[in-house]
């Protein structure tokens, strides 16, 4: 067993070919076995290079059983709290524009549908043998287990702002190296509390202000992440609106990189 949650549990095995895969077990999903396999048809159509799908599934009254690539590289909650690897200010931009871009992608496919991912966090983006980032267990979260505590109840309309909200979560680590919880501290209330002092520059992480990382271009993604934060669902940007908003400030961190040269 490699990982347990409040809706299944996480094993990674070997086959007898020697590929290794993950197994995900998930529990008391009140879903039937037609929506189930419907749910996995509607998710193999909506293929992104940048989602991890599963190769294949398993479905009974008592369990639900996903099956997917292994990723050796761990995730990038690992990567920004679990390690001391050096983790810069443009790829941490990178990354944020690639996941960006796949969220937007799976709700324009799938949120139609009321298929959303329902627990986006760091520990469910994976990074793949090139270090690339792959958005793992999209829309296998059980409806009753989706987040919650810090949203309201979402129409349908809305139900993709939740993950935006998760997403924004995930800028917030980025920008902070912080984790989301720590000694009683939520992230997302104590940046807003900074923020609101006029303390921006005490928010962000200390190694990318060593590297002379642009503090203008991390203010603007802290914007957006404030954005994405919001308490209110009205007031959240769409996924499309986020990339968008990401990829400008990406475009302008490739523009001033080209000029120091």
């Amino acid at each position: 067993m490699i990982g347990r949650g409040k809706n299944g549990s996480l094993y990674k095995v070997m086959l007898t070919n020697g590929i290794q895969v993950v197994v995900k077990r998930i529990k008391d999903w009140s879903i039937s076995s037609v929506e189930f396999k419907q749910r996995m048809q509607l998710l193999n159509q909506a293929k992104h290079p940048h989602v991890l799908s599963p190769l294949a599934f398993y479905c009974s009254k008592q369990e639900k059983l996903l099956v997917y690539e292994y990723q050796q590289n761990g995730s990038l909650f690992k990567l920004l709290h679990g390690t001391s690897k050096t983790f810069d200010w443009s790829s941490r931009l990178g990354l944020a524009s690639t996941i960006a871009e796949a969220l937007a992608f799976m709700h324009q496919e799938l949120g139609q549908h009321g298929i959303i991912h329902g627990n986006m966090k760091s520990s469910n983006i994976l990074l793949n043998i090139n270090m690339e980032p792959c958005i793992s267990e999209y829309g296998t979260m059980p409806k009753d287990e989706q987040q919650s505590s810090t949203f309201a109840t979402p129409n349908d309309a809305n139900a993709c702002k939740e993950d935006v909200y998760g997403f924004g979560v995930i800028l917030l680590e980025l920008l902070t190296g912080k984790l989301v919880k720590s000694n009683g501290i939520d992230l997302t209330e104590w940046v807003q509390s900074v923020v609101r002092e006029e303390w921006t520059g005490e928010v962000f992480d200390r190694s990318l202000l060593k590297e002379y990382a642009s503090e203008e271009r991390m203010v603007n993604m802290l914007q957006v992440a404030i954005r994405c934060v919001n308490s209110s669902f009205e007031a959240r940007p769409t996924m499309n609106q986020v990339a968008l908003m990401i990829n400008t400030i990406k475009d302008e961190e490739e523009k001033s990189l080209i000029y120091q040269v």
